[in-house]
C-alpha cells in the first residue's frame, strides 16, 4: 500500500454522491425534527435558575416522607410549604403568564416526585437481590450484582430539565442510530464489487504494490470513512440538541435521566454520550466490515447493502421485540443483546446490571457485546482479504 493507493480509495468512496445526499438529508430531517421542541414553553422557561435551592430542600428526609406518603402523586400546591422562598418567588414571577407558569408547577411536581420515586425504587431493588430466587441460574447473577451495587454506589440527582434525557435518546431511538448506518451502508456496499462494473478489477488485481496492498488501503480508507461519518452525524446531533434544549446540563449524573435509575454506571450524561458514540463508531466499524466481506464476494453493490441491511435491521428488530430476561441473559435473548444497535444505545444493557454466563463465567453483557462484535469484525476481514488475494483476474 502506498499514499497514492490510499487517496485513489478515499476519493473512490467520498466522492459517491448519493453518500453526501443521504447524510445531508437525514442531518436535515433530524434537525427539523429537533428544533420544532425549541420554542416550547417547557425548553424556554426550566427549574435551572432554582436547582441547587430545589436539591437542598429534596436533601430533607421530612419532604421525602412526605412525597412517600402520598404515593409519589403530589401537586405543586402540596410541594411549596417545603420548599425555600427563592423557588416560590422564582414560580410566582410567572403568574400572569398562565401557560410558563401550569408548565413550571407541573414540571416542579414532576420532578420531585420522580425523584423520590426512583431513589426509593433503586433502594428497594438492591435489598430485592437480597432475597431468594428459585429461577436456574439467578442466584450466582443476583449475589454478583448485589456486591456491584453495594461496592459501585451511583448517585441520583434530581433532574429539573428535559435535555439531559433527550441527548441520551437520540441514540436510544432506532431513527438516528440507523441513519448513520444506512450511510456506511451506502458508502462501502460497492468498495470490492464496484470493480466489476467499473472494469478495474483487473488492473488492482495486478497492481504494482500487491493485492495485500489494495487490501489495506480499501480497509484504511473504509475505516476514514466510518470514522467520519461517525463523528459527523454525532456531532452535528450533538449541535443541534444543545441550540434545541438550550445548553443541556452534561454534568448531571446519567443514573438522573428516564431509564437508567438502576444503573451501575456512575457517570455523568455527556460520558454516557461519549460512551454511545464510542460504541457506534465500533457498530459502524463492524458493519462495515461486514459489508467489505460482502463485497469481495459479490459483482453487485445490492447483493451486500441488502444483506447487511437485513442483518442489521433483523437484530434491531428483534431486540426492540423481545423483553429481556432481568439480570441474567437466555440463550433466546442474546441475537437482541449482542446486536450493534444495542451497542449504540446501550441504554437497555446498562440501565440495570445484567450478566450472561459464559461457560460458567458472569460477564457484563455490554462487554460481551463489544467482544463478540471485534471478533464479529476480525473474522469479516480475515474472509475478506483471503477472498480477495485469491481471486483470478479473469474473473
Amino acid at each position: 500500500m502506498n499514499v497514492e493507493m490510499l487517496k485513489t480509495e478515499l476519493y473512490k468512496i467520498f466522492s459517491r454522491k448519493a453518500v453526501w445526499l443521504a447524510l445531508v438529508v437525514f442531518l436535515a430531517l433530524f434537525s427539523l425534527l429537533q428544533m420544532q421542541f425549541r420554542d416550547t414553553v417547557g425548553i424556554q422557561y426550566t427549574l435551572k435558575p432554582v436547582r441547587a435551592a430545589l436539591e437542598t430542600a429534596a436533601g430533607r428526609e421530612e419532604l421525602r416522607a412526605f412525597v412517600r406518603g402520598k404515593g409519589y402523586a403530589c401537586g405543586a400546591d402540596d410541594l411549596m410549604p417545603f420548599l425555600p422562598q427563592e423557588v416560590r418567588d422564582y414560580i410566582e414571577q410567572y403568574r400572569d403568564s398562565e401557560r410558563v407558569y401550569r408548565t413550571l408547577r407541573g414540571y416542579l411536581a414532576h420532578a420531585l416526585n420522580n425523584f423520590f420515586e426512583r431513589t426509593d425504587a433503586r433502594a428497594a431493588y438492591i435489598e430485592g437481590l437480597a432475597e431468594d430466587t428459585d429461577a436456574p441460574g439467578q442466584q450466582k447473577a443476583r449475589a454478583k450484582l448485589l456486591r456491584a451495587y453495594r461496592e459501585t454506589p451511583v448517585e441520583i440527582g434530581l433532574n429539573v430539565e428535559p435535555g439531559a434525557t433527550a441527548l441520551i435518546d437520540v441514540n436510544h431511538a432506532a431513527v438516528f442510530p440507523g441513519m448513520i448506518m444506512l450511510v456506511i451502508l451506502v458508502g462501502l456496499s460497492g468498495v470490492y464489487a464496484d470493480e466489476y462494473t467499473s472494469g478495474t478489477q483487473a488492473a488492482l488485481l495486478t497492481a504494482r504494490k500487491g493485492r495485500l496492498g489494495v487490501f489495506f488501503a480499501k480497509l484504511l480508507a473504509s475505516g476514514i470513512f466510518v470514522a467520519v461519518v461517525v463523528t459527523c452525524m454525532e456531532g452535528a446531533a450533538l449541535l443541534v440538541c444543545a441550540v434545541c434544549y438550550r445548553g443541556p446540563d452534561v454534568s448531571l449524573s446519567a443514573a438522573s435521566t428516564y431509564g437508567l435509575s438502576l444503573t451501575l454506571y456512575g457517570g455523568t450524561v455527556g460520558g454516557f454520550c461519549l460512551r454511545q458514540a464510542a460504541g457506534t463508531l465500533l457498530a459502524g466499524w463492524t458493519l462495515g466490515s461486514v459489508v467489505l466481506c460482502l463485497s469481495a464476494y459479490s459483482k453487485n453493490a445490492l447483493i451486500p447493502f441488502f444483506a447487511a441491511g437485513i442483518f442489521y435491521g433483523g437484530t434491531a428488530l428483534y431486540a426492540h421485540t423481545i423483553p429481556f430476561p432481568p439480570h441474567l441473559s437466555a440463550v433466546w435473548s442474546l441475537p437482541g443483546e449482542l446486536s450493534l444497535f444495542m451497542l449504540q444505545t446501550q441504554v437497555e444493557l446498562v440501565a440495570a446490571g445484567r450478566y450472561t454466563n459464559v461457560f460458567g463465567l458472569l460477564v457484563p453483557t455490554l462487554t460481551l457485546n463489544v467482544l463478540c462484535n471485534v471478533l464479529l469484525a476480525a473474522l469479516c476481514l480475515t474472509l475478506c482479504c483471503r477472498a480477495y488475494i485469491r481471486k483470478q483476474v479473469k474473473d
